[in-house]
């Protein structure tokens, strides 16, 4: 009789695992998508035995290439812990600089125990390729915004193949709260919000131009995008106005589209969490402008709706988004969309699906999504 039964591995919101398990094979090798930083392990087993999941290697966040135990969620030990409310074991996966523009191996061995009946082992060799290439692609470079007194870093990538005599559409990108205080390359080095775009670009699908500006400190700590930090302090009363930086960025977007060949009426904006927000804001702000909305974990004023009309959405949310809760942001707002007749498709992740980091990091998932992005694409002003 085996100890253990059955073995599945599961990247966040996929139904089905990774892993084909045979109760005879003791060795596996497996590939992850780059943009993978959490597994979640289910074992079923024998009760008589008692599991332990553990790596050759530490997990570390961007940039520290030490390990600090004062680190907390950044950090997972050798020995993978098990959480019950995911009804599974969750392995960190590096997202150390390093180990980002490396492939990243990664050797799990499961042991299952008993001092009656002895002892069972699997081991698997976990590998997550890096994709150098298409990072290169992105060009670093910095805007001084006069008229609101802000300086504002952004990433650019421009197809390596661009003929000015062609149009070419535009997709902006704004990040979350989590990345004003990483460098600007953490934006396409440890997340696809702008290398799922260019690496389709480069294969000749989808082409286009990917703008990532980042939103740096520049009065206090509550900068952001929008007020949402403001208001989350009792700072504000609403989480919605935009901020110096946020108007920045169509000061931005108005020297790019000088710079190179814009198709006007292809003009996209995607935004996670914070930055989220800030892409309702912008289309809001420039009604008749941009020609689709990819908003993720975020929330738009209920009272500036009219001005989404004719701008086609599709919105992503967890069900149990811990930060931006449903229950007071995307629930009432759907309901505020469909009573103005607004044009959106809807992603609601189940509870316990998003399991890396939690369920407000839905742009780890949103951004895989080749449906989503060919459906932007599809997109445009009449």
């Amino acid at each position: 009789m085996s100890a253990i039964n059955g073995v599945q591995i599961y990247i966040n919101q996929s139904p089905d695992s990774i892993l084909d398990f045979d109760q005879k094979k003791r060795h596996y090798n497996i590939e992850v998508p780059r943009d993978c930083f959490g597994l979640r392990i289910h074992v079923d087993y024998d009760p008589a035995y008692y599991i332990r999941i553990t790596t050759d290697r530490d997990a570390g966040r961007y940039l520290c290439e030490d390990l600090d135990p004062e680190m907390g969620d950044y950090i997972a030990g050798t020995e993978v812990p098990y959480y019950e409310y995911y009804d599974g074991y969750l392995l960190r996966l590096d997202k150390r600089r390093s180990c980002l523009r490396d492939d990243l191996h990664v050797k799990i061995t499961i042991s299952a125990g008993s001092y009656e009946l002895g002892n069972e082992s699997y081991e698997i060799d976990l590998v997550r390729k890096a994709d150098a290439k298409t990072q290169s692609l992105f060009k670093m470079d910095s805007y001084q915004d006069e008229e609101f007194n802000v300086r504002l870093p952004y990433a650019l990538y421009v197809p390596s193949d661009y003929d000015p005599k062609k149009k070419y559409p535009i997709v902006i990108g704004l990040h979350g709260t989590g990345e004003m205080i990483e460098p600007i390359e953490a934006m396409w080095e440890k997340m696809e919000m702008g290398t799922a775009w260019a690496r389709d670009s480069e294969e000749g699908h989808n082409q286009c131009i990917v703008l990532i500006p980042q939103c740096i400190k520049h009065y206090d700590d509550e900068d952001n995008w929008v007020s949402l930090v403001q208001f989350i302090n009792k700072h504000s009363n609403s989480p919605f106005w935009p901020l110096p930086q946020l108007k920045a960025v169509w000061n931005l977007l108005n020297k790019i589209r000088a710079e190179y060949s814009i198709d006007e009426k292809r003009m996209y904006l995607t935004g996670m969490s914070s930055g989220g927000f800030g892409i309702y804001v912008l289309a809001m702000d420039h009604p008749h402008t941009f020609a689709g909305l990819v908003p993720i974990s975020a929330a738009a004023n209920p009272d500036r709706v009219e001005e989404l009309k004719g701008i086609p959405m599709w919105i992503f949310h967890s069900d149990d988004d811990p930060l931006i809760v449903p229950e007071w942001s995307i629930n009432p707002l759907l309901g505020v969309f469909d009573r103005a007749g607004l044009d959106y498709k809807f992603t609601r992740y189940p509870k316990g699906q998003i399991f890396w980091q939690s369920g407000h990091f839905a742009w780890e998932v949103c951004y895989h999504n080749k449906e989503m992005r060919d459906w932007l694409f599809a997109q445009h002003l009449d």
